[in-house]
């Protein structure tokens, strides 16, 4: 894993580094501030050197030099822009809230869709460029460890992970790659206690280390449940209809972005598909097309907000093949475009 020590400079309000060319961007780098060195602090350290006041919230903690937990609780009151070089990595953010806003006529309605998680695979080496949001709390948890040897160190089999995984530690795609997974009520307080440390002195480094791989393993099955067989085993026709249908949310919120035919889906959960759509209909206030369409969303927004990512990649990374299409579904339901939102967001 290369995980490059991290340097900020302040920014002007929109500041949007794809508009920049490279030869600038070195430019405005020449006289940056450290954030962080990770390469060269000892094992069991924090690695933050925090020159720049903003960052106060921020801890850094490199367990060795494979693993390293972030835990991020600020709010930018001026706007940076923040670069590192990273590869052989992948990272697993786990966000403590999604917010979505609705209008219906002149009212806003704004509803809690709970915790996400992000996962970032970076195979090689890249020049990374971040522009956080200015004024909104940015509250997450990050792990990032090694991305080629992860599997074999975790003694898991190869095949219980997504094959979009496989290529890239196989070699067979070079570039980045980001998922966004939405996560159940029950990891609700992994994320909550880092914001609330329950030791400090001493004990602190053992806990950081025991967190790190509780999160790791957390954010590992999540991947491997994603691998959802094309035709899975039927659940249990004694399970009660309510339950069912809470399977099928379960399912569709971390597959939204590639999810399961409806008779595939009816099949799972032995139940028919008018029972599937009423029920989910019932118990969502939404159909399941439409409830997926929210997800993608939902997920592109968090990808929006790293900023990370050019439009047409983040419609890609939650499912829209056609950038068009992608663009439709996000003004019908926020009234602007993603860049439009992207913007707003960075002003």
């Amino acid at each position: 894993m290369i995980y490059g020590d991290e340097f900020a400079v302040d920014v002007p309000p929109g500041f949007d580094p794809e508009q920049v060319s490279t030869a600038q961007l070195g430019k405005l780098f020449q006289h940056a501030n450290r954030l962080s060195r990770f390469k060269s602090t000892p094992n069991n350290q924090f690695i933050h050197d925090l020159s720049h006041a903003s960052f106060e919230g921020l801890l850094c903690y490199k367990i060795n030099e494979d693993c390293m937990i972030e835990i991020n609780d600020v709010t930018l009151k001026t706007p940076i822009v923040i670069r590192n070089q990273v590869s052989d990595l992948i990272s697993f953010q786990f966000v403590s809230s999604v917010k979505r806003s609705e209008f219906l006529g002149e009212s806003r309605n704004v509803h809690n869709l709970g915790h996400a998680m992000i996962v970032t695979v970076v195979p090689k080496r890249e020049t990374t460029y971040r522009v956080p949001m200015v004024n909104v709390p940015i509250r997450h948890v990050a792990i990032h460890t090694t991305l080629s040897n992860l599997i074999r160190r975790m003694h898991e089999p190869r095949d219980a992970y997504p094959s979009w995984l496989l290529e890239m530690l196989d070699g067979n795609y070079k570039k980045p790659r980001q998922r966004v997974f939405f996560l159940e009520e029950i990891h609700r307080d992994l994320i909550w206690y880092c914001f609330h440390l329950p030791v400090s002195g001493a004990l602190l480094g053992p806990w950081m280390s025991a967190k790190f791989h509780e999160l790791l393993c957390i954010g590992l099955q999540l991947l491997k449940n994603s691998q959802t067989p094309a035709e899975p085993r039927p659940l249990d026709h004694a399970l009660p209809s309510g339950e069912k249908i809470a399977r099928a949310r379960s399912i569709l919120s971390r597959e939204y972005s590639n999810p399961p035919a409806l008779p595939v889906l009816a099949r799972h959960l032995s139940i028919s598909e008018t029972q599937l759509k009423s029920g989910f209909k019932s118990m969502n206030g939404t159909t399941v097309l439409q409830y997926c369409i929210a997800r993608r969303i939902d997920a592109a927004k968090l990808l929006l907000r790293e900023n990370r990512h050019s439009i047409s990649e983040i419609g890609d990374i939650v499912g829209y093949e056609d950038h068009s299409a992608f663009s439709r579904a996000f003004r019908r339901l926020n009234g602007c475009s993603p860049q439009e939102w992207r913007q707003s967001r960075s002003a």
